[in-house]
């Protein structure tokens, strides 16, 4: 009887039943899961890829602005996608252009015993671009993603550069050709270039060698222009700021 009275309270202790287990396995889960420590999320990479597109559309909106092209908000383009791009009239466009152009490039001209300044100004009749698909042969207004995303440009340069020697002049042009080729994002963050020109100074004239570099979409950069026979200017150190 004893024997008999004992067998059913030990086989109650060794096993339980299946849902008391579940329910046991179940808050020990749970208590193991409020003694783990919680994990912060890391945000850096997303961070910096919010960062990288808001730096690109704004250079977007800067080269829209410049060339005449209105860009619309995203909301904005899918309530009216059918339309087409508003454009500012052509005469604002060329007052734009116009005072573009008028923005020098400051330089450091630099030779054996001289070191003085000046300003530069170019323009650019033809490119042929080869880094975009949409109407690759551009003049005049350009683009710069069809500028630094590689391309070949004719340009024209006058230049007032200090000092010629013997009391002359220190005007001068330039007319050349130029080799832009993009390094980072297509050229948008980093692009060089490297020319060659020909220029025409008081008493003569004669072949000049060019490298540069440049960044944010091409709006900055530096330049340096090597002609041997410029004396008193045989190298020129230009900050180049170009809009167009």
């Amino acid at each position: 009887m004893v024997t008999a009275l004992r067998e059913p309270h030990l086989r109650s202790v060794a096993s339980p039943s299946v849902p008391d287990w579940q329910s046991r396995c179940r808050r020990g889960r749970v208590a193991l899961d409020a003694s783990r420590p919680h994990q912060v999320p890391n945000n850096r990479e997303g961070t910096k890829a919010q960062v990288m597109a808001m730096g690109s559309i704004l250079r977007l909106e800067i080269a829209a602005l410049l060339t005449g092209v209105a860009i619309t908000p995203a909301s904005a383009r899918g309530q009216d996608s059918g339309s087409p791009p508003r454009r500012i009239c052509p005469a604002v466009a060329a007052g734009l252009w116009t005072t573009a152009q008028l923005v020098p490039s400051p330089l450091l001209v630099v030779s054996s015993d001289h070191v003085g300044g000046g300003v530069r100004w170019q323009i650019t009749p033809l490119l042929y671009s080869f880094g975009v698909t949409a109407r690759p042969w551009r003049s005049f207004v350009i683009e710069p993603i069809a500028r630094h995303s590689g391309s070949i440009e004719l340009y024209g340069s006058p230049e007032w550069a200090c000092c010629a020697p013997g009391g002359h002049t220190s005007w001068l042009g330039r007319g050349g050709a130029r080799l832009y080729l993009p390094l980072i994002e297509h050229g948008e963050s980093l692009s060089w270039s490297l020319g060659g020109s020909y220029y025409r100074a008081t008493g003569g004239g004669g072949g000049a060698a060019e490298l540069g570099i440049y960044t944010i979409s091409g709006v900055f950069g530096l330049t340096v222009t090597v002609s041997p026979t410029l004396f008193r200017r045989e190298v020129i150190t230009a900050l180049s700021i170009r809009y167009f």
